[in-house]
């Protein structure tokens, strides 16, 4: 499995590929767009310093990455665009991919059939924003010329295992760390990132508001109980907080994944480096050492509370069914409270 990171900044592109990067991603908001759409973003980030902003700054983390042979993949994976909107977006478009960015991650329907009727030389990689829930929308991808697919964050390990096994010839990637909503990412009509704890009102997003709900698993009792209680924590913790994958790695790397995504554009170059490094530690760990399943738990969680200086809580797991037995059992350093 590859390590896809996020980058923002030309000073940090070197590091990010030092610490372990396989393929990087960013975003572009200029000043055109953003002067024109201040509160609409052209891939999900309207602002602060989550962008390049330029393409010339664009054009040096290419080159940078480049000459590392590590790709550069660019969001423009709004939901959809307004028809005003398509004339900035097709010369947009036209620029990056002569900069030389190796793909683009679309989420809009629309802009994916544009794109293929501009008949450009780069590949296309469907955003979270896609809503691919099963195979079947996979192929359906597929068959538009989609070559990677990133599936949606509230999947679980069965569903993806399933998924996987039916689809052939295309990529599938996985989050992995950072920003785990609990909500269908590609329904959603809020926009993130548009201050930091500072500005609490806005740091806190509406997705975030406190709601009701009720689980009923028939065949788990456990694992229901564990989605409920992290459902209603979700209500008092920020989508932020360190919400982590790792343990699943395990998993994953038995399925059809090509890469796993570190969520993160905006975020310190410090925290994308330690982000990066933790990820690559297990990533090595599993390739070199061929750990078991038990032993590879047991450092993930040791290095989850070394790195982020907190004990590994299963209502922030990104796939919290991958600790259900460990939690059962009552072994490994687990915390249900924060």
């Amino acid at each position: 499995m590859k390590l896809l990171s996020p980058v923002d900044k030309i000073d940090e592109v070197e590091k990010v590929i030092q610490a372990g990067a396989n393929e990087l991603f960013c975003g572009l908001l200029t000043s055109d767009w953003h002067n024109k759409y201040i509160a609409g973003a052209i891939n999900r980030r309207p602002g602060g310093g989550a962008n390049f902003t330029t393409f010339d700054e664009l054009r040096s983390c290419v080159s940078i990455a480049h000459s590392h042979a590590i790709p550069v993949f660019l969001t423009l994976n709004e939901h959809y665009y307004t028809p005003k909107q398509y004339p900035f977006i097709l010369d947009y478009v036209a620029r990056v991919v002569n900069i030389g960015v190796d793909a683009l991650m679309v989420a809009d329907l629309a802009l994916l059939l544009t794109i293929k009727q501009m008949n450009i030389n780069t590949r296309i990689i469907i955003s979270t924003g896609g809503n691919a829930f099963n195979s079947e929308t996979v192929k359906f991808y597929q068959d538009l010329g989609a070559s990677r697919i990133i599936l949606p964050r509230h999947l679980t390990l069965k569903e993806i295992n399933a998924l996987s096994n039916n689809v052939s010839d295309i990529e599938l990637e996985t989050f992995i760390l950072n920003s785990r909503c609990p909500n269908v990412d590609g329904l959603c009509t809020f926009q993130h990132g548009l201050a930091d704890q500072s500005i609490k009102p806005l740091y806190e997003n509406a997705c975030m508001l406190p709601y009701n709900i009720s689980v009923t698993i028939h065949d788990d009792i456990e694992e229901g109980q564990i989605s409920w209680k992290r459902q209603h924590i979700w209500q008092t913790v920020h989508v932020d907080d360190y919400p982590c994958g790792a343990c699943a790695l395990y998993e994953l790397n038995n399925m059809n994944i090509a890469s796993v995504k570190i969520v993160g554009r905006g975020n310190p170059t410090a925290r994308k480096i330690a982000d990066i490094i933790f990820i690559r530690s297990l990533l090595d760990f599993l390739e070199n050492e061929k750990p078991t399943q038990e032993q590879f738990y047991e450092v993930t969680q040791k290095l989850y509370q070394e790195t982020y200086n907190r004990p590994c809580r299963v209502y922030m797991c990104y796939y919290p069914e991958a600790l259900v037995e460990k939690l059962k059992n009552g072994t490994g350093n687990i915390h249900l409270k924060g």
